[in-house]
């Protein structure tokens, strides 16, 4: 079994998520995060089903597909 610590966000590179003001059938994969001391940290997020789609946004604009059971 493996485990894996959870950053303080609660969101890490690999997770599947979907953007709380975007259509919920658009989901992403967080391929990288970015953070800058003393602000919120920012995802880049890849578009499941386009291959160009590439995003960024705030951590508080997430919502988990897994924690949600949407998988």
């Amino acid at each position: 079994m493996n485990l894996r610590i959870i950053s303080p966000q609660g969101f890490t590179t690999g997770d599947l998520v979907t953007v709380k003001h975007m259509p919920k059938n658009e989901r992403f994969c967080i391929i990288g995060i970015k953070n800058k001391p003393g602000s919120e940290g920012v995802a880049v997020l890849k578009a499941l089903f386009n291959e160009t789609y590439i995003i960024e946004k705030p951590f508080s604009e997430l919502q988990s597909l897994l924690i949600r059971g949407l998988l």
